[in-house]
């Protein structure tokens, strides 16, 4: 047996659907009456074969000019974008009511907003993504949820932005009976392209042509292809909805069931769960009750999770006994599949791990990185250690790269596993002019290899050709014995640096010399004719800010908006007393210039107006002082700066913070991801780090109360083992019992 498993549960993220105001979105009427939406058919063109695209173009225009604004988005990396919702009819079911139903993975995309005005705004869609049409005449009409305002002073909002519902007009279209004949053809057709070699764009196409046709071929055929997702089959999350979608649901699971004991085929983590979800999701038994979070509804859960986990371990079972028939890639596939879905469990690691290592040239490229990178605890051991020479033999990869990062990962591990070849390798790569591990590998080298360095890197710097890495190793390494060399370099091109150096120099100027760093600071905020840096100069100086805060108090009364709300940012993240003192008088200022006037004060995405400057800044000062650094901002301060807020979505954020805390105890919650760099909120402090959170522990009132808030399996994805949160716990309550505070535990098993 290979041993008990776990899934990792996907991302739930709602459905922009779940924005109307009717529990039936289709009944929604739209919000507002200068905003038009119109659906019309691509080409005019009304009538469809039976699984064939039905392709939309959507428009949106406005009479109210920079009133509104449209998200500007056509596609989500999970091939659905929820932010239109289509009604047809008579009524066609959603193809992926299944998926979606316990809340599915929206995988993102790339995206901006666009002003709207009298030209249209234009998008396509296809209605197949949505509606599973059978033939017939029908009526379609969409909901849309990407049209947005900035809110007016007297409106609340969390996010920023008021989000609008405009409804579109009706379209016509009919739906022949099926056809043999073209069904074939495009199975055929679209087969022979994703055979072919074709484009990213064509074999999209094709995907999504085979994903519609909702056949008994193309349900097999989808089968065939499918085996992962993103990365590794960027094509895959049109075969896997595909797969969800096919009206064959049971047909769907034994065609992936074939694929186990197909020496070609790769079954991966993702074919596994697909195959494993299916089943459940296709199952009535297993829908989720109305009522989910009491007693009865958390049992279900729980009963839920086991029976997957039954599945789960059947199908790994199957998968296991047919290695013997997989080669090649698949077969590395698999075996990186097993382990992955295995979650760490010895029993599966101590069959599956030797196996993988030994096939690791037949993995993808792609797949090396990420478990060198992200994966390594399950591959990690000296049996490693020729995989990872090898790589590091290759010419180092451009920085800042995903290339760059694994060689970082590998330079990494090989110190872990053999800390003098490790050691060898990184001073090699140190060395090198074309190389630049990141600092966080170079932090790993004694001392006497990083003064060998030093010395060439200092040079470069002073004869203007270093690398971005030289700077940082002066930011960190460098003493006062190179001052000369580098004040020298500095001058000559002040204000014309890029920002990442001048700020790294500027760090090392603040620290051997505090006296001309504080003076060079304020001469590069004042020399801003080649550069943008200094609207975020303040802010990238980091530990070494309170040298300089004077500079950024000088700064908070500047002509210019941006380098006043830079200075604001970085005075409230590391500002001292004085720094508060500076604040609480800024924000008096602007309410006296403000107050009767507040209805001027509208923050719109563009913030190309003086008034929505000052809308943001109103926003930075409250929050800076609210959530500053250096102070702790409790219910009486926050309702002095409610006196002082002039807009009354800056008010209503306070009170909500006020509630917070006098509701009772607050809950620090984290965020395990990554998992060895966690974050935390409580209270109005969020994105706190380790460190961030052990200074808040020490600053909070005596006698105050908090929570911490574990995560149990399967609540959150990737989860995090109870010894793990416990560990961080215990270090967090010693801290806050020694400084009067007292830190309990919530969701705790």
């Amino acid at each position: 047996m290979l041993g008990t498993t776990t899934i990792a549960c996907a991302t739930l993220l709602l459905s922009q659907a779940g924005l109307a105001t009717d529990s039936d979105p289709c009944s929604a009427a739209s919000s507002v009456s200068d905003v038009r939406f119109v659906l019309a058919l691509k080409d005019g063109r009304a009538v469809f074969h039976a699984g064939e695209i039905i392709p939309l173009v959507l428009s949106f225009t406005s009479t109210a000019r920079k009133r509104y604004w449209a998200d500007v988005r056509s596609y989500d990396r999970s091939g659905r974008l929820g932010i239109e919702y289509y009604c047809v009819e008579p009524e066609g079911p959603d193809p992926l009511v299944s998926y979606f139903r316990f809340g599915g993975f929206f995988g993102g995309g790339l995206g901006g907003t666009r002003a709207l005005d009298a030209i249209p705004f234009t998008a396509d869609a296809e209605l197949n993504e949505w509606r599973r049409l059978g033939p017939g005449h029908y009526t379609v009409y969409a909901i849309s949820y990407r049209v947005w305002r900035p809110p007016d002073p007297d409106e609340q909002t969390q996010y920023g932005r008021i989000s609008e519902v405009v409804r579109s007009n009706a379209v016509e279209l009919d739906v022949n009976a099926p056809d043999a004949k073209w069904e074939d053809d495009q199975l055929r057709a679209a087969t022979q392209t994703l055979a072919g070699g074709p484009s990213p764009e064509e074999a999209r196409r094709a995907a999504r042509r085979l994903r519609f046709l909702n056949t008994k071929d193309s349900t097999r055929q989808l089968a065939r292809l499918f085996w992962g997702l993103n990365q590794q089959q960027p094509i895959g999350w049109d075969l896997m909805f595909g797969l969800y979608g096919s009206p064959y649901r049971e047909l769907a699971i034994h065609s992936m069931r074939d694929q186990i004991a197909v020496p070609g085929h790769a079954n991966t983590q993702e074919f596994l769960s697909t195959l494993v979800n299916l089943q459940v999701s296709g199952d009535p038994a297993w829908d989720a009750p109305l009522a989910g979070q009491d007693e009865s509804g958390q049992e279900f859960w729980k009963r839920r999770a086991a029976h997957t986990q039954v599945l789960e371990n059947a199908e790994m079972e199957s998968v296991a006994a047919a290695l013997a028939r997989k080669t090649g890639s698949a077969r590395a596939l698999t075996l990186n599949g097993l382990l992955l879905a295995g979650g760490g469990d010895p029993a599966v690691a101590q069959t599956i791990r030797p196996a993988l290592i030994a096939a690791w040239r037949d993995l993808p490229s792609e797949t090396q990185r990420e478990l060198i990178q992200y994966r390594w605890p399950l591959i990690a051991g000296p049996e490693m250690l020729p995989i990872l020479r090898r790589m590091l033999a290759e010419p180092p990869p451009l920085p800042r790269t995903r290339l760059a990062g694994a060689r970082d990962a590998a330079l990494k591990h090989i110190y872990e596993v053999d800390p003098a070849a490790g050691r060898a390798l990184i001073l090699r790569d140190l060395l090198d002019r074309n190389s630049q591990p990141s600092l966080e590998v170079v932090k790993l080298l004694p001392k006497e290899d990083i003064a060998v360095v030093m010395q060439p890197a200092i040079q470069r710097i002073g004869d203007n050709n270093a690398r971005e890495l030289d700077y940082e190793l002066l930011d960190r390494y460098a003493d006062g014995s190179v001052l000369g060399v580098v004040q020298t370099a500095f001058e000559e091109r002040l204000g014309k640096w890029a920002c990442a150096p001048q700020s790294a120099m500027l760090r090392y100027f603040l620290r051997v010399d505090p006296a001309y760093g504080a003076m060079q600071v304020s001469a590069s905020l004042g020399a801003r004719k080649d550069t943008h840096c200094y609207s975020s100069l303040l802010q990238d100086l980091g530990d070494e800010f309170p040298k300089a805060e004077q500079s950024a108090i000088d700064a908070i009364d500047d002509s210019d908006p941006e380098m006043v709300q830079g200075a604001v940012l970085a005075l409230g993240r590391r500002g001292s007393a004085d720094a508060e003192n500076a604040l609480w008088a800024r924000l008096r200022r602007f309410h006296q210039e403000w107050i009767g006037r507040e209805g001027q004060l509208r923050q719109t995405p563009d913030y190309q107006s003086s008034d929505a400057h000052e809308a943001a800044l109103e926003q930075a000062l409250v929050s800076a002082i609210a959530s500053g650094a250096g102070w702790i901002c409790a219910p009486e301060k926050l309702a002095r700066i409610a006196e002082l807020a002039v807009t009354k979505r800056q008010a209503d954020q306070l009170e909500i913070w006020i509630k917070q805390w006098k509701q009772g105890p607050a809950m620090i919650t984290p965020s395990w991801f990554p998992e060895d760099n966690p974050t935390f909120s409580v209270l109005q402090y969020d994105s706190l780090t380790v460190d961030g959170l052990r200074g808040r522990l020490a600053q909070f009132p005596r006698g105050m109360q908090l929570l911490w808030q574990f995560w149990q399996p399967g609540q959150i994805s990737p989860p995090v083992s109870m010894t793990l949160q416990e560990a961080l716990y215990e270090s967090m309550r010693a801290i806050a019992e020694k400084n009067g505070v007292t830190l309990g535990k919530s969701n705790y098993p």
